[in-house]
């Protein structure tokens, strides 16, 4: 009966390993256009939402603090987790044997992407290492002698005998080993302008491309083409910052209103950067909000007018908003 037991405990695994690896690829094809609902499991979550995807301004703060300690280093050698092996979409072989060698040119992010340039030691042969971390993916810089945690996916180790780790406590996240962005990474071609581009745009740009879109405004700035790095809790706050109701239409807005969403969104973007970098206890794998003002509030006072937060979904994302002062 022992052995049973554990062959079935084994079977469990595995088919627990294939439902995560096919619902990563579900939601590579539905995310890039704002369709992509994580699931969610009461047991894991007590029956609360446990929703914390990077968005935005969590990458831009992380790659504020890893490219200092990345651009322009030797990347020295590369290892797997034969037990995430799953993850990479690629042979092993490949992913281990191609990064050594290879120097970091810069690190950038792309909507939801962190995306690593790599070049040959010597120049040219440029490739890209794209991680989209969904729910579960965390970073992680340490000594090499710093125990690796058991949800590691891969490591990096770099000249100087630093190691740049990625985990995964969901196997939900997207790695990409990539020569050419726009056709090896689904939706990449589609992704709209950085979101913290808006103010580059201008307001007439903005207006143009807003009006293309039909949606209602909570699903609009959730959609990955029409602005790219915008999801759940950053959507909640802008729509909060430019006073206006999350189911709305686009097509409801007035040129004013139009203006204050123009205005509300690098307002919300640069401020979130900023309480992130300025926390000193801030830990990339808890993502701590409570800077926010009415994502995940529900039930809370608005600190604008004093109504109280609403919060709507139960079997979807939550969407918070204040019916006191978002008309």
């Amino acid at each position: 009966m022992l052995g049973l037991d554990r062959l079935l405990a084994k079977a469990a695994r595995e088919l627990r390993s294939i439902l995560q690896s096919l619902l990563g690829l579900l939601g590579e094809f539905l995310e890039p256009h704002g369709l992509w609902l994580p699931p969610q499991s009461s047991s894991q979550t007590g029956g609360r939402y446990l929703g914390s995807m990077p968005e935005l301004p969590e990458l831009e703060a992380l790659r504020i603090r890893l490219a200092p300690r990345l651009e322009g280093r030797l990347i020295t050698a590369a290892t797997v987790n034969p037990k995430k092996a799953h993850m990479l979409r690629y042979p092993v072989e490949h992913f281990a044997n191609e990064l050594p060698a290879r120097r970091i040119v810069s690190l950038s992010r792309r909507g939801k992407h962190l995306v690593f340039a790599t070049e040959l030691g010597g120049g040219g042969s440029d490739r890209w290492l794209v991680i989209n971390p969904m729910l579960g993916g965390r970073f992680q810089m340490a000594d090499g002698e710093v125990p690796v945690p058991a949800t590691e996916v891969f490591t990096i180790r770099i000249e100087g005998r630093q190691e740049l780790r990625y985990l995964d406590f969901r196997d939900m996240g997207r790695i990409y080993w990539a020569t050419d962005l726009a056709r090896e990474i689904p939706g990449w071609a589609e992704l709209g302008p950085e979101a913290d581009s808006v103010p580059a745009m201008g307001i007439d740009v903005f207006r143009k491309r807003l009006r293309r879109f039909r949606d209602e405004l909570k699903d609009l700035l959730r959609n990955q083409e029409f602005l790219a790095g915008i999801g759940n809790a950053y959507s909640d706050e802008i729509l909060f910052e430019a006073r206006l109701l999350p189911l709305r239409r686009r097509a409801s807005l007035n040129p004013a209103e139009e203006e204050a969403l123009f205005s509300a969104i690098p307002v919300v973007l640069k401020r979130a950067v900023e309480a992130i970098l300025a926390n000193p206890n801030y830990e990339e794998s808890k993502q701590d909000r409570s800077f926010m003002a009415v994502h995940m509030k529900g039930g809370k006072t608005c600190p604008r007018c004093g109504h109280r937060i609403s919060q709507l979904g139960s079997n979807r994302e939550p969407l918070n908003f204040c019916r006191g002062c978002q008309l």
